[in-house]
């Protein structure tokens, strides 16, 4: 969640995004804070640490790496913040919703979410680690591309939110662990990049891919890539696609538990597609990986 306050050029300022302030005046409304974390999962940031009332997870993404899964979570501190007259409910949201509405409405998840899940939990430190490290790698050579007109990730010393991200972003327990002997950033798996030449070059590119999977999903093991103006934000329009700083050379890229170097090697084929070089690709029966709409060959 990021809160713009009153006052211009506060892009990035402790004063506007820090989470603290946001629940501070959150509190100050008598309303609860709640914080959507499933980017950077519990391996990276405890919102409630930083005064949320209540943090939603998709475990279906991050958490559930495989994607086999399909299931949400809700973790909330006892007595939250709320306007609503319900002392049960505020005393203990979780126990609320775990004995009320989810009992009484629905819906309750499979054994076999559940199993699937929780197996795939058992890694998500280790996972978090490994990725954000291949993440940044990724990031750093795309930023350094000629054909990369803009690259969006919060490791990056570039990236306006890099301050305010380092004070939040760190690995869970890293201070134990004889690798780092300290507390050690990690800035997730998630990031995105603008192809110079607008929406045809980001298109190409995105098209030219081989390894990495084309679909509007994120957090799984194989990296996966979408362009956010045809997919997730196909139907916000062009307006609200620019109040929402979504251009339409954007391409979103989670990055997964490749080697980075891997993914690097994708990423370079496909933007040498942009200089004429021919690109060796299998045509889909149907689609490419959902987002692309590929044309058949």
């Amino acid at each position: 969640m990021r809160f713009r306050a009153k006052h211009k050029a506060c892009r990035g300022c402790r004063c506007c995004s820090a989470p603290e302030n946001v629940a501070a005046i959150a509190h100050k409304y008598n309303l609860p804070l709640i914080i959507d974390s499933t980017v950077a999962t519990p391996a990276l940031l405890r919102p409630l640490q930083h005064g949320a009332d209540i943090v939603v997870q998709s475990v279906t993404k991050s958490l559930s790496t495989s994607g086999f899964s399909i299931c949400g979570a809700v973790i909330s501190r006892k007595n939250i913040v709320s306007n609503i007259d319900n002392d049960e409910m505020k005393a203990d949201f979780c126990t609320y919703l775990k004995l009320l509405p989810n009992r009484d409405n629905g819906p309750n998840i499979s054994a076999m979410n559940a199993i699937l899940a929780l197996n795939d939990m058992r890694t998500i430190r280790t996972r978090m680690d490994l990725v954000s490290l291949s993440t940044q790698k990724v990031a750093e050579f795309l930023e350094s591309h000629p054909a990369v007109e803009k690259v969006e990730y919060l490791g990056l010393p570039s990236h306006p939110l890099h301050p305010l991200a380092s004070q939040y972003l760190w690995l869970a327990d890293s201070e134990y662990d004889p690798r780092y002997g300290g507390k050690v950033n990690r800035y997730g798996h998630l990031m995105s990049f603008c192809v110079k030449g607008g929406a045809k070059n980001a298109r190409d590119v995105f098209d030219a891919f081989q390894r990495i999977y084309r679909a509007t999903d994120l957090g799984r093991i194989k990296s996966v890539a979408t362009i956010p103006a045809i997919s997730t934000h196909s139907q916000q329009g062009e307006e609200g696609r620019k109040l929402a700083s979504i251009p339409d050379n954007l391409i979103r890229l989670c990055v997964g538990g490749e080697h980075p170097d891997d993914v690097i090697r994708d990423l370079e084929q496909a933007l040498d597609s942009l200089n004429g070089k021919k690109i060796i690709a299998t045509s889909p029966e149907y689609s490419a990986g959902g987002a692309s709409s590929a044309t058949l060959k």
